[in-house]
């Protein structure tokens, strides 16, 4: 057994025989003073070990353990408080109340040392302020994403899209969001969390249409990369069969990898024609990386102005969605 809890038993039965001892019909009849300033300290002890009890159970509650000193500080108060008991049994009123005075210095030395144990509650002060700056981050998080769809919008809406009905709930939210940030500079925290709820409700209404939306604009981009792409290397290809300086080998390389470039162009548009916007993704990807290679190819010797560039553009993942 632990110690924390040895040592709650034990202040258990402490407070059982301080209530036996206090309360005997036996000494109840006595009316010497000394008696009754003895029984008062006891009574007192009695109650400071209460404390100590609780304290310690609240320690234990919390996984803290207690300090030694703690522990040290509280066995010579017992000591003290049992050598009371001891002489209040045998009458010896006066020399009990000096002995019960020393246990009560040293629980109250344990209480001390128990309450410094203890983990400090926060101020009022502290947990408005933690309040407000949970909530100023949740204002500007809701903010930022509302503003990402925003984006997302005015590009849909460039591509010729209806986006009439989704700007109007977005307006919506930004006026929430406004509102929530006005309740919290005044510090009107139950204000700022409601505006802030209505706001969050409003962004998740639009996750449906904003899915959708995101699939069209996704499946533009990727066509007019599917044609960009298609016309690049095209004009790649001629570029290398013309080149003067190129050698035959590396013409041979890079040809090849544009050729395995073209495949995976003609891949994607297939899984296009398959709704599989996923997979086109990734046939453009690999598309992308024979590019790539390719470039290896003919740059691994001198260029000319016949020969391609090393510095031309191989789109990322970003250019090939741009959805957001």
């Amino acid at each position: 057994m632990n110690q924390k809890k040895a040592a709650t038993i034990v202040l258990v039965a402490l407070v059982l025989s301080m209530t036996f001892i206090v309360f005997s019909p036996t000494l109840a009849q006595t009316n010497d003073s000394q008696r009754q300033k003895a029984e008062t300290l006891l009574a007192i002890l009695s109650n400071d070990n209460t404390t100590i009890v609780e304290t310690f159970s609240s320690l234990d509650a919390q996984n803290i353990t207690v300090p030694r000193t703690a522990e040290t500080a509280y066995s010579e108060g017992v000591e003290h408080a049992e050598e009371a008991f001891r002489l209040m049994s045998e009458e010896k009123f006066g020399e009990a109340s000096i002995e019960a005075v020393e246990a009560m210095k040293k629980f109250e030395e344990t209480l001390r040392i128990l309450e410094s144990a203890l983990p400090v509650e926060p101020t009022e002060t502290e947990v408005i302020a933690e309040d407000v700056i949970s909530l100023k981050a949740n204002i500007t998080r809701a903010a930022e994403y509302a503003e990402r769809l925003e984006n997302l919008t005015a590009q849909a809406r460039a591509r010729g899209y209806n986006t009439t009905a989704i700007e109007r709930t977005l307006s919506m939210v930004q006026q929430h969001l406004r509102n929530a940030t006005r309740e919290l500079r005044a510090l009107n925290l139950d204000g700022a969390t409601e505006e802030l709820l209505n706001a969050k409700t409003l962004l998740e209404e639009l996750k449906a249409p904003f899915d959708r939306l995101t699939n069209l604009v996704k499946t533009a981009n990727i066509e007019k990369y599917l044609e960009d792409a298609e016309g690049r290397i095209s004009e790649t290809k001629e570029n290398i069969t013309q080149s003067t300086t190129l050698t035959a080998a590396a013409k041979d390389d890079a040809i090849a990898a544009l050729n395995n470039s073209e495949a995976s162009l003609a891949n994607a548009r297939a899984s296009m024609g398959n709704n599989n916007v996923d997979e086109a993704i990734e046939d453009l990807e690999e598309a992308k990386n024979w590019e790539e290679e390719s470039k290896r190819a003919v740059t691994s010797v001198t260029a000319t102005p016949n020969a391609v560039s090393a510095t031309d553009k191989i789109p990322t993942k970003a250019d090939i969605t741009a959805s957001r």
